[in-house]
């Protein structure tokens, strides 16, 4: 018999899109799924377009987030206490699902059932040129490239089992951004390896990324979830006795001077660069070089993007 897949889906205000999502697990190959969308309380039309899909389609389930917080990541959690498949996978409200994903995915993790998860390759939508194929790297552990901010999957790309999820919580509610990242980094720890990425296997996904420029809203979302993100992760390798590897997450640091680091406030930035020296991240001449550098840099009204090439310089010390 075919186990139930349970594809979970959070939206806000994506009626004009989402519509898209669910044709494409509407027509999968593969027939025993459920489809559970959460509506963060949307305030366009998705609730019509979601009440003519379900009832046309009893496998497709409306549901509302009638609970704090608001965010994706509560609206996924949602979805996966409703959950009744034995696998999950979780899609953003403009992501696409190829015609063979789910039944590709049940064959192929056939031989490989006792797993946690498992992961496939995607393509992304770049709107310019034809799809572009994101090659996943061979590796025997992929988590030390997601400590370092070397992410090579989205959320769609992942299968699920759903009770080892579950065993996890799901997803951290409090983060504005990061939550996919996050999620990943929590598994492959408390999963120790037993997780399968099919990296050689052809894309079977589309993942459609916002083109947002980079700003102070942005940027402010960014600097809130480090400040929640650097702690836990940080607790989380210590807790499983991987202390070794809290340097790695420099990577996070790095990717914020680059893009969010001119957008926020002095005394924003000095605080995330406490956060990383307290959780062991740097040490304290890096933290203390990097401090000195920014004060430095600021009396001197450098320009920002010499700033952030000489202080990511540092960071290479």
């Amino acid at each position: 018999m075919q186990p139930l897949v349970s594809v979970i889906i959070p939206t806000y205000n994506r009626a004009s899109q989402i519509g898209e999502t669910i044709d494409s697990i509407v027509s999968q190959s593969y027939d025993n799924w459920e489809c559970l969308v959460v509506d963060d309380q949307s305030e366009d039309y998705t609730e019509e377009l979601l009440s003519f899909y379900s009832s046309r389609n009893s496998k497709i389930k409306y549901l509302l987030r009638d609970s704090a917080p608001k965010g994706a990541s509560r609206c996924r959690n949602i979805g996966l206490e409703k959950a009744q498949g034995e696998f999950c996978i979780f899609l953003d409200s403009d992501d696409i699902l190829l015609q063979s994903c789910i039944e590709d995915r049940i064959k192929r993790i056939e031989a490989d059932r006792n797993k946690d998860f498992w992961i496939f390759p995607m393509y992304v939508n770049t709107y310019e040129k034809e799809l572009q194929e994101v090659k996943i790297p061979n590796k025997k552990s992929y988590l030390q490239d997601f400590l370092k901010c070397k992410i090579y999957w989205q959320t769609m790309c992942t299968l699920w089992d759903r009770n080892f999820v579950r065993s996890i919580k799901g997803f951290k509610e409090s983060y504005p951004r990061l939550n996919d990242p996050e999620i990943h980094i929590r598994a492959m720890i408390h999963s120790q390896l037993n997780y399968s990425v099919f990296w050689e296997s052809n894309p079977d996904s589309v993942y459609r990324p916002a083109f947002s420029k980079i700003g102070f809203d942005i940027a402010r979302k960014y600097f809130q979830s480090l400040m929640l993100f650097i702690p836990d992760i940080s607790s989380e390798l210590k807790e499983n006795l991987l202390p070794h590897l809290l340097p790695c997450l420099k990577g996070y640091l790095k990717d914020y001077l680059r893009e969010s680091l001119q957008y926020n406030s002095r005394q924003n930035n000095l605080v995330l660069f406490k956060v990383f020296y307290k959780n062991n991240i740097l040490t304290f001449y890096q933290f203390l070089t990097l401090y000195v550098q920014y004060y430095t840099l600021l009396i001197l009204d450098v320009s920002g993007k010499k700033v952030r090439k000489k202080m990511n310089n540092l960071l290479e010390k």
